[in-house]
């Protein structure tokens, strides 16, 4: 049906007005920019879930609602929330059991606290703090980042093989002549071969059993950092049964060599330590207690195997070792002196001589008939 019009007037075609231009469409608004991030960690200290955190406060639990939802059977359904505070986010623990454990503290239900970032270099200003069985860390938006790591290329693999390569041939050198000293020519040959072959396959074995250790914890074996720890710790073993003994002699102080085996056992704690450290990399504190441990332990069985063989805490009767004559520092003692010196160990042996005769039980011969 056409349009009515007018009489007189000519019928016009039939145009629908054009729609107004519509406006400009303005970009959607930009989210808000990320407050701070909460990392998930996993045992050994990589990132197994992270959430940007756009508002406070933050909900963490095993409840739906949260912000961060966790699956650990030991964590509350509304286990912890982070609030803003005056100084910065503040912890706050809800209707849980367990409590969070913030740094070497535990905080129960409804208990408050700040969090103290620290600024290290990896993460910026960051805190960690364990919801059940769950690692988290919290990092803040203006945090420095660290800057960018290199792919490991030939210069870097270089530059981290020299040092590897040094030790394994100081360590060769010093291996090799300490067998020289202490074998006769004629069957050095063999004892050096013997050194080289139980020396290799010590080697093998013993940074195969922690990179075997490494690769069940942390699913990377890190054989090349448990070697050079072994080529270090050997390195400086040799060092400490070598430099106290040069010491002893050359300045007359006994009890330098009488006691190096204190030295030997902090070298022990500190590559267990090192070794330990790529079983457990997130647990720093920790293992430096068992280092320190492993060391006073050491220490403490070498101080009663002493005792228990010559009645002394000091490893040496005297000492047993010599070096050449240009090296002494000390100045000579007197003939004389050093006979007087001796006199007060007569009593000690004439004890020692006299108890030894009546455990054997022999009769009829005294200590001065002997």
């Amino acid at each position: 049906m056409g349009a009515l019009v007018p009489d007189g007037e000519a019928a016009e075609p039939y145009f629908e007005a054009p729609a107004p231009a519509a406006a400009p469409q303005r970009h959607a608004s930009a989210p808000p920019a990320s407050l701070a991030v909460i990392d998930v960690l996993d045992r050994d200290g990589q990132v197994r879930q992270t959430v940007a955190v756009q508002r406070w406060p933050l909900s963490v639990g095993r409840a739906l609602h949260n912000d961060l939802v966790l699956s650990d059977p030991h964590v509350a359904a509304q286990h912890l929330h982070i609030e803003a505070g005056e100084r910065g986010p503040v912890l706050v623990v809800g209707d849980s059991i367990n409590g969070v454990l913030l740094g070497s503290r535990r905080l129960r239900a409804g208990e408050r606290s700040a969090l103290p970032f620290q600024v290290s270099r990896d993460d910026g200003r960051a805190i960690e703090l364990i919801a059940g069985r769950t690692r988290l860390r919290l990092r803040l938006a203006e945090r420095a980042l660290a800057p960018e790591v290199p792919l490991a290329g030939l210069a870097t693999s270089t530059h981290r093989l020299m040092p590897v390569l040094l030790a394994a041939l100081l360590l060769v050198g010093g291996l090799m002549f300490n067998t020289f000293l202490e074998n006769d020519p004629d069957g050095l040959v063999r004892a050096l071969a013997s050194t080289a072959v139980i020396g290799f396959a010590f080697t093998a074995l013993w940074c195969g059993l922690w990179a075997l250790l490494s690769k069940t914890f942390t699913r990377q074996a890190h054989f090349g950092w448990h070697l050079r720890v072994f080529l270090f710790a050997a390195l400086a073993w040799l060092l400490v049964g070598a430099v106290p003994d040069l010491l002893a002699f050359a300045l007359s102080w006994p009890w330098v060599s009488d006691y190096s085996f204190v030295l030997s056992c902090v070298v022990a704690g500190a590559a267990l330590y090192y070794h330990l450290l790529a079983v457990e990399p997130a647990r720093h504190r920790a293992l430096r207690w068992v280092g320190a441990a492993g060391a006073g332990v050491g220490m403490a069985l070498m101080l009663w195997f002493n005792v228990q063989r010559t009645d002394r805490f000091g490893e040496e009767l005297y000492m047993n070792h010599l070096f050449p004559p240009a090296l002494r520092l000390a100045r000579p003692i007197a003939a004389d002196r050093f006979v007087d010196d001796l006199t007060p160990l007569q009593a000690e042996l004439d004890k020692k001589a006299k108890e030894k005769s009546n455990g054997d039980g022999s009769s009829g011969r005294s200590a001065d008939d002997e």
